[in-house]
C-alpha cells in the first residue's frame, strides 16, 4: 500500500455547495483541497469543513483577484483578502494555501504588473509568519497574461520563504515541466493531464504527461493533489497514482 496520501481538489465538484462536494469526496480520501471560490468560499461558510474526518489544504480564490495589479487599492484588497482566507484556513487546520501570481492585462503594462506581484510576495510572506501557513505560489499555464510560467521566478519565491505549488498540468502546456522538475523547490503539486495545447484538467494518465516517470521525480515531503474538471476524473486519477505509487 502507498504510504503517500493522494488529496483531492473540490474543483471537481464546483458545481456543488461546499457541504455537498466534502460529503461526496469524504469517501474517496482523507485529504481534501478547498478551491475556495465561487459556491466553495471559505469567508461565506467554513463550517462544513467541521462535519468530516478530513484534512485540508486551500486554494485562495482567484476569480475576482489579482495580486500584480497595477492598481494599488486593488492589489492591496487582494492581499487583505487573502489575509482573511488565511485565517479560515488557521480555523480548518489547513497546512497549505495555494495562491495564483496574477496577470498583466496589457503587455505595456507588464513590467509595473511585475513591480506589483513583487510587493505582494513581500506581504504575503509576513501573512505566512503571521498566520503560520504555508503559501504557496502557483506556476501558471500557457496564458501570456499570466506571470510566473518558467522556473526562473522560483529565486524570487525561495528568497522570501515562500513555498511553490507545482502545476504540472500548467508546466507540461509550456513545454518546461522538465526544467520545473529539475529546478524543485515546490512543496506542494496540483496533479492533472492534458493532451498539450488546452489547460483541460484531464484524469491523470489520460493525456501526455508521463505520471509513472513524474511521481518518482517528486519530493517525498510534497503534498500530492488531484485537481481534475469532473468528479469521474478525480476517481480515475487516484486508481492510475495509486497504482504507480504501489508499484503496481
Amino acid at each position: 500500500m502507498t504510504t503517500r496520501p493522494l488529496f483531492i481538489s473540490t474543483f471537481c465538484c464546483i458545481d456543488h455547495p461546499l457541504d455537498e462536494a466534502l460529503a461526496s469526496l469524504a469517501g474517496r480520501t482523507s485529504h481534501v483541497e478547498i478551491l475556495a471560490d465561487g459556491p466553495h468560499d471559505l469567508l461565506a461558510d467554513p463550517t462544513p469543513c467541521s462535519e468530516y474526518p478530513l484534512t485540508y489544504s486551500v486554494h485562495a480564490p482567484s476569480s475576482e483577484i489579482n495580486i500584480a495589479s497595477v492598481n494599488e487599492r486593488m492589489r492591496s484588497a487582494a492581499l487583505s483578502l487573502l489575509g482573511d482566507v488565511l485565517a479560515s484556513c488557521n480555523r480548518i487546520g489547513a497546512g497549505h494555501l495555494v495562491v495564483h501570481p496574477g496577470y498583466s492585462a496589457y503587455e505595456q503594462m507588464k513590467e509595473r504588473s511585475v513591480d506589483s506581484l513583487l510587493r505582494s510576495l513581500d506581504d504575503l510572506a509576513d501573512l505566512q509568519e503571521e498566520f503560520g501557513v504555508r503559501v504557496c505560489v502557483e506556476n501558471m499555464g500557457a496564458w501570456e497574461c499570466c506571470h510566473f510560467r518558467t522556473p526562473a521566478f522560483i529565486p524570487e519565491l525561495s528568497e522570501r520563504g515562500l513555498g511553490m505549488t507545482l502545476d504540472c498540468g500548467h508546466a507540461r502546456l509550456n513545454g518546461n515541466l522538465d526544467a520545473f522538475l529539475v529546478a524543485g523547490g515546490f512543496c506542494h503539486v496540483h496533479l492533472h493531464d492534458n493532451g498539450g495545447t488546452n489547460d483541460d484538467h484531464n484524469a491523470c494518465g489520460s493525456g501526455t504527461i508521463d505520471f509513472s516517470t513524474l511521481i518518482s521525480r517528486l519530493p517525498q515531503d510534497a503534498t500530492l493533489v488531484v485537481e481534475t474538471r469532473e468528479l469521474a476524473a478525480a476517481d480515475a486519477s487516484i486508481s492510475c497514482l495509486s497504482a504507480i505509487l504501489n508499484g503496481d
